[in-house]
C-alpha cells in the first residue's frame, strides 16, 4: 500500500513529536538529579504516566466524538440521504 505525501508528513510529525516528548522527559529527570534535589523516580514515572493517560483520554474523546458525529450525520433517516423517486411513486 502506497502512502500519500500527506500521510507520510503526518506520520513523521507524530513520531517526531513522540520522540521529542520522550527525550524531554529523560533530560528533565537527568537535570533534576544534578541540581541537588532528590528525585523520587517512582513519583516521576507515575507523573509521566498520568500525563500520557490524560493525553490518551483527550485523543480518545476527540476520536469518539468525531465517530459519533459521522454516524449521526450519515444516518439513514437523514433527509439528505433519502432517495427521491421520479417514477410516479414506484421504486
Amino acid at each position: 500500500m502506497a502512502f500519500s505525501s500527506v500521510n507520510k508528513t503526518l506520520l513523521i510529525f507524530i513520531l517526531s513529536s513522540l520522540a521529542v516528548i520522550g527525550i524531554e522527559s529523560i533530560l528533565q529527570m537527568a537535570y533534576a538529579a544534578e541540581g541537588g534535589e532528590t528525585v523520587i523516580r517512582r513519583v516521576v514515572i507515575w507523573d509521566l504516566f498520568y500525563r500520557m493517560m490524560i493525553a490518551a483520554f483527550m485523543v480518545g474523546a476527540v476520536v469518539q466524538g468525531l465517530n459519533a458525529y459521522i454516524c449521526w450525520h450519515n444516518r439513514e433517516s437523514n433527509p439528505r440521504w433519502k432517495k427521491i423517486s421520479n417514477t410516479g411513486g414506484k421504486i
